[in-house]
């Protein structure tokens, strides 16, 4: 049997029925049960510090067969669901938090406008949208003209996410986004714990045997535009002190925000430097080995789409 692991990424996992904003796509809570029930059935089911010790040097090498690493990132307040089903199936998994959440109370960047969007709907988040932009004065107008003019909603969702995950500058962005929770979100009753865990949750998740990481500060993108060493420290370096003191325990690993190897060079390097991390997660579709980069550890991510069944024939077709 082939020595190694696959890892999977899980974002939202959200209620069969009365869900209160069905425009928010992800795992149904359903599904995860049966992904569960084939993952303890098929796969050796690993942990964080399986993993750890899969890329230890020889004396504390523990090898891995037929290996299965589950994931979520962005520290969804849904996800604590699935926590308590795995913690029930004594498995641990690991839970990436971007570290907003907890040292200013406020949400990651992509989060903010998948809840926008879901509580307004497309229209009307681009009307909002639109009055916001007139109503600040420091984000250049030119950049949305395209948003507004064409009538293909996906193409308008992939617009905006390129200029605020992009073009713009990250300080830029991130004041705009926090503008757009206050004016859309927060005016709508949902608060931060509505879309995230709370400290209590997160500690919670320690207590049934879960891992955390860190997934940057406010999920922002490493191949940006003018992206400095600082903004790199800032969102990928601090966290994890903010992790470790807040919830007194080590964090040693992390996942990148939007997971693309190819723009995480500089933070590689960084890591290597400063030895933050023994491990980090992309989301890169392959079955890991110990010729691996343990900072470029890929993952799948999980779609709402995905059955029991289809994990399982993705999962055998990419560890032959």
């Amino acid at each position: 049997m082939k020595s190694g692991f696959y890892s999977l990424c899980y974002h939202y996992v959200r209620k069969n029925c009365d869900d209160p904003l069905p425009r928010l796509l992800g795992t149904k809570i359903s599904d995860f049960n049966e992904h569960v029930a084939m993952f303890k059935k098929e796969y050796n089911i690993v942990s964080l510090n399986d993993v750890s010790s899969f890329y230890c040097e020889k004396s504390n090498f523990r090898d891995i067969k037929n290996g299965l690493l589950i994931t979520f990132d962005d520290g969804l307040s849904d996800q604590y669901e699935a926590a308590k089903i795995l913690a029930e199936n004594n498995i641990s998994a690991t839970f990436f938090i971007p570290t907003c959440i907890i040292k200013d109370t406020l949400p990651a960047n992509p989060i903010i406008i998948h809840y926008a969007i879901a509580i307004h709907g497309m229209k009307k988040f681009l009307v909002e949208l639109k009055e916001l932009i007139k109503e600040k004065h420091f984000v250049n107008e030119t950049y949305f003209d395209k948003v507004f003019l064409t009538n293909d909603i996906h193409e308008s969702i992939d617009m905006i996410k390129n200029i605020f995950y992009y073009e713009l500058e990250s300080s830029q962005s991130r004041d705009f986004l926090i503008d757009v929770f206050k004016k859309m979100i927060q005016k709508e009753k949902f608060t931060v714990h509505d879309m995230h865990f709370s400290k209590d949750q997160i500690r919670k998740l320690l207590d049934m045997g879960h891992f955390i990481g860190t997934h940057s500060y406010s999920h922002i993108s490493l191949g940006r535009r003018g992206i400095t060493n600082a903004d790199i420290e800032k969102e990928l370096i601090y966290p994890k002190n903010d992790l470790e003191c807040a919830f007194n325990t080590n964090v040693t690993s992390m996942s990148y925000p939007f997971g693309e190897s190819r723009d995480c060079f500089n933070a590689q390097e960084l890591f290597k430097k400063t030895n933050t991390y023994q491990l980090a997660f992309t989301v890169e579709h392959k079955f890991n080995t110990r010729n691996t980069s343990p900072l470029e550890i890929g993952r799948y991510i999980v779609n709402s789409k995905d059955s029991a069944n289809k994990l399982n024939k993705m999962i055998e077709l990419h560890r032959r």
